[in-house]
């Protein structure tokens, strides 16, 4: 028989339970307003039903289980150390092999604090753990109740009845607990696996060696005997070691350890017995939790329904049968989550059982610990389906498992990997086969290349596994592997070069999110960058913080931007603030997964004003791709300042010998396109905010000075003063530096006349001095004379092939040159 023990476990179950303290009403469980089934075994189903009153909301999660199937079993799952504790679906998965798949699971035991089960846990006769039974009325272990699975292989919920006794003298005694602390009045059995007793003075242990039968692993029905070694006497030292070919019998009562300590001595034979009630004896399995909800159909709590354990709204988790014992419901109940399920008191949980076909029902562990796996049909693992109280998986001492142990059948169904609905002619797609599964929904490994496949509707070709779009149109890609065969449709679209993913003329389509830092979004104001459109988005970031290590400021598209299949690359334009950072980005494939892709390499977003940077795609993720964030990235502590940067124009582009034009303005059949983008590429020349060249407009003395400083990486070592330049002018340094090296004077005594005009004169003589080039010519022209002030410099350039006259033998040296003109006179010396 079993004793209850003290309070304790009384209040440590509660604790695991963390009650709510909210009360229960109404049962809101007739009020059903969802309700959605999956088969994911044959004869296992997956339902999640959700129920509404005024005030109270339910989720319940069944797995409807019919035992009668020559493949379905319902099974324990325990870690390995028994205290080890594991979530529901870490134990599902470890115990999910081939022939043995787990398709469902629900936490079942309750656990201590030491991670061992609370209670009774059996399987074939072996006592695996005996555990305790709580005291008093709050306790819903107070009762010997279990679920298990008969020796017929029937479900069965009913109390059970243990009656574990030692004999020495031919008097029987009664054993309380196997390998447990022993407490007040208890008598405990411990074995070899536990080493020592680990109990105080106050009682006696009787020390048996020689066993009839190995007692490291114990069994309803052992009947064996060992002989008395020693028996330690009361009020002295406790702790016995126990012998590897024995076991103690630890009595604390003292009235009844100062009989036994009376009549035993060495030598005499003490026997013991471990019998549990016939209808429980080789059971596939016992596991004991409480309190029993439902009996014989009815409503029958083995606790006080008026107690805060039984009346409270939390989340539960139970197990019923059906009046066969072939039908078996694991159930949870989500709870604590306003607004989404409230929990339910257990007496509405008994009634709705019954409302579902139970004759029986007991209730497992529940409150945070109420958990629910379930795996898709095909799936190799079950997943989380229900919503834990705690915001996530608690680990536990024991789950109630259901599995599959059919061997692997014919094929029922495949999916296909990712293939997008549009497809750009020229692209590719590697088509494969994402997952299958036979007739008992258990996982098929599938070899793409085994598969037959197929393209209907002349939009393409298929070599091995690769489709290759040839023709605009609409058309399917067909997989067919034996007499199961599966189809997609596939619209096969023209694009020229490349297609605008983001304008960035509004912001509202962006958040921004930080790592050991601050950023923000916005759009540009009509003062600042832009290129195209009305605005361009600006990043602000912050990495001044006090946290240490990489940081990061993202831009992040609140819905993820879909690309029209495969790009070959990424491009952006980016207006940089010199901070020597990373630019990176982050694209999602077909799968759902990330993939981090680069626009620069670490410390090379490095320049000021704009500039167009690319991002390969990679050429193996899934179809189809998205663009999820732009983000700023800072590992090195040197560099972790704070800045602006802004982003123009975010694009695909498909093919891979697209170039993008260097300015807006500058068209790719422009006389002056090739000098103007080597001089850009160069970072010698950078255009206007807006993304312009304005190639036909004059260029000032001012903007040649600072080009021509660029180029020559002339700096100042001392200040040339001109009374028109100003210390603040954006050109001051780079003039300083020319009129040092005489290379560009004033126009007039203390004036250089920076917005002046440079005049074709002028450039001439800028250019022979900056590159010190010598030769002369004589060619005539009917607007220049020898005596000119540039006569000699016009000639050197000339002999140099760096400028021609013009078709009617001019060459106009008072006119003012265009910043194209001067562009195609700077790449040619350079």
């Amino acid at each position: 028989m079993v004793k209850k023990l003290g309070m304790i476990v009384v209040a440590f179950i509660l604790m695991q339970f963390s009650i709510n303290l909210s009360v229960a009403s109404a049962s809101v469980f007739d009020n059903k307003v969802s309700e959605n089934k999956t088969e994911v075994s044959p004869q296992v189903t997956h339902i999640k039903r959700t129920y509404q009153s005024s005030s109270t909301k339910e989720v319940v999660n069944m797995l409807d289980i019919n035992l009668a199937d020559t493949y379905t079993k319902l099974e324990i799952g325990l870690p390995n150390p028994m205290n080890s504790l594991k979530t529901t679906s870490g134990l599902a998965k470890e115990y999910s092999t081939l022939g043995h798949r787990v398709v469902g699971a629900v936490n079942a035991s309750y656990f201590m604090g030491n991670g061992v089960p609370a209670n009774l846990l059996a399987h074939n006769n072996e006592i695996m753990n005996y555990g305790i039974l709580g005291d008093g009325s709050e306790s819903p272990t107070q009762n010997p109740i279990a679920f298990g699975i008969s020796k017929s292989g029937k479900a069965i919920i009913d109390y059970y009845n243990a009656d574990l006794s030692f004999t020495v003298n031919g008097k029987e005694y009664p054993i309380d607990l196997i390998n447990s602390e022993r407490t007040t009045n208890k008598t405990v059995l411990y074995t070899p696996g536990k080493k020592s007793t680990g109990t105080n003075q106050w009682g006696i242990e009787i020390v048996a060696n020689s066993a009839t039968q190995n007692t490291t692993s114990l069994h309803f029905g052992d009947q064996f005997s060992g002989v008395v070694s020693k028996v330690t006497g009361y009020n002295t030292a406790g702790d016995s070691v126990i012998p590897s070919d024995g076991f103690v019998i630890s009595v604390q009562n003292k009235e009844l350890a100062a009989e036994i300590a009376a009549s035993v001595s060495a030598g005499a034979t003490v026997e013991v017995g471990l019998a549990i009630d016939q209808k429980w004896m080789d059971a596939e399995y016992i596991l004991a939790a409480g309190p029993l909800l439902v009996k014989d159909s009815k409503v029958n709590i083995s606790m006080s329904t008026s107690s805060e354990f039984a009346r409270t709204l939390a989340p539960r988790t139970a197990v019923a049968i059906d009046s066969t014992g072939t039908k078996v419901f694991l159930v949870t109940v989500d709870g604590r989550q306003s607004g989404y399920s409230n929990g339910t008191s257990l007496s509405d949980l008994a009634s709705y059982l019954i409302s579902q076909g139970a004759s029986a029902a007991i209730n497992l562990d529940g409150g945070g610990s109420t958990t629910m796996v379930v795996r898709n049909p095909g799936g190799y693992y079950p997943r989380l389906v229900n919503s834990p109280s705690d915001g996530s998986e608690r680990r536990v001492s024991a789950i109630l498992q259901v599995v599959n142990t059919a061997p692997q059948g014919t094929l029922k169904s495949m999916t296909l990997g990712s293939i997008p609905s549009e497809v750009v002619k020229g692209g590719s797609i590697n088509l494969k086969v994402a997952s299958a599964y036979d007739d008992q929904l258990n996982p098929i490994e599938l070899n793409s290349s085994q598969v037959k496949w197929s393209v209907e509707g002349n939009i393409g070709t298929i070599n091995g596994t690769t489709f290759t779009a040839t023709a605009n149109g609409q058309g399917k890609i067909i997989a067919q592997y034996g007499s199961v065969e599966v189809e997609k449709s596939v619209k096969v679209i023209g694009v020229e070069d490349k297609i605008l993913l983001d304008s960035f003329d509004s912001a509202s389509k962006w958040s921004s999110s930080a790592a050991k830092a601050t950023a923000s979004v916005a759009n540009s104001s009509k003062s600042e960058p832009y290129r195209q459109g009305s605005s361009s988005l600006r990043l602000t970031y912050d990495f001044s913080t006090s946290q240490t290590g990489t940081k990061a400021a993202y831009a992040v598209a609140k819905s993820p931007i879909p690309m029209t299949g495969r790009p070959n690359h990424l491009g952006v334009w980016v207006y940089g603030d010199g901070g020597n950072h990373w630019l990176r980005g982050v694209i999602v494939d077909g799968a759902g997964s990330k993939h981090t892709i680069d626009f620069t390499g670490q410390g090379e977003l490095n320049w000021t004003g704009w500039k167009y940077v690319t991002a390969e795609v990679p050429s193996d993720i899934s179809l189809p791709i998205k663009f999820e964030r732009l983000y700023i990235a800072e590992p090195s502590a040197t560099h972790q300042n704070k800045g602006k940067v802004y982003f123009d124009q975010l694009q695909a582009v498909y093919n891979g010998n697209y170039k993008e034009p260097a300015y807006s303005d500058v068209k790719n059949n422009h006389w002056a396109i090739s000098s103007i983008e080597n001089l850009n590429e160069q970072e010698l020349i950078k255009g206007y905010i807006d993304g312009t060249f304005r190639p036909t407009n004059s260029i000032t003395r001012a903007e040649a000075a600072t080009i021509i400083a660029r180029a020559l990486n002339l700096k100042a070592t001392k200040t040339i003063s001109f009374e028109d330049v100003r210390p603040t002018n954006y050109a001051a340094e780079a003039i300083s530096a020319l009129a040092e090296k005489g290379i560009m004077t004033g126009r007039t005594a203390g004036k250089f006349t920076p917005d002046g005009k440079l005049t074709r004169a002028e450039v001439a003589t800028v250019v022979k001095r900056a590159y010190d080039l010598k030769g002369t010519t004589t060619v005539s022209y009917r607007d220049l004379e020898p005596t000119h002030w540039a006569y000699g410099s016009i000639q050197t350039l000339v002999a140099n092939d760096l400028v021609k006259g013009f078709t009617d033998n001019t060459f106009r040296p008072d006119v003012s040159i265009s910043r194209a003109e001067f562009a195609t006179f700077l790449d040619r010396v350079n």
